[in-house]
């Protein structure tokens, strides 16, 4: 019953996380060169962000992100641990290549503003560590 009323309380919640969410969205476009939304640009979830990342391992993104305290994923949710390209991504329409240089970020109603410029002030140095870091695989 609990979960239900605070569902209910953060529905409303879901306009200010969709702004961020495409705020995220918009700042990492414009720090990655290339890079493209995985889905449809309407009628999705307010929360979550697919991007294909070209050059970037999403696998390697992700280790280099937790690093700095920021929680992602590669590919999509329904991947769970599997070194093989995501078979929704993949039935989208994506190359193996491309399923591999995906990232998913996941919002919360947690989620503030601050947390935002944080996620993209971390990829942006992430970014420019990457050269000089043994551990960032670029997609093959």
């Amino acid at each position: 019953g609990r979960a239900a009323v605070l569902a209910g309380e953060w529905l409303g919640q879901s306009g200010a996380m969709q702004e961020r969410r495409d705020r995220l969205e918009a700042g990492l476009m414009q720090l990655i060169p290339g890079a493209t939304r995985n889905g449809a640009a309407g009628m999705r979830l307010p929360n979550t962000l697919n991007l294909t990342l070209p050059g970037l391992r999403g696998e390697s993104l992700v280790i280099a992100l937790d690093q700095h305290g920021i929680a992602c994923s590669s590919g999509s949710a329904c991947k769970s641990g599997s070194p093989e390209p995501t078979h929704v991504l993949k039935a989208m329409g994506l190359s193996d290549e491309a399923a591999h240089c995906s990232l998913r970020l996941s919002l919360s109603h947690h989620t503030d503003d601050e947390a935002i410029e944080r996620t993209l002030s971390v990829v942006q140095r992430v970014l420019t560590e990457r050269s000089t870091s043994v551990r960032f695989i670029g997609c093959k």
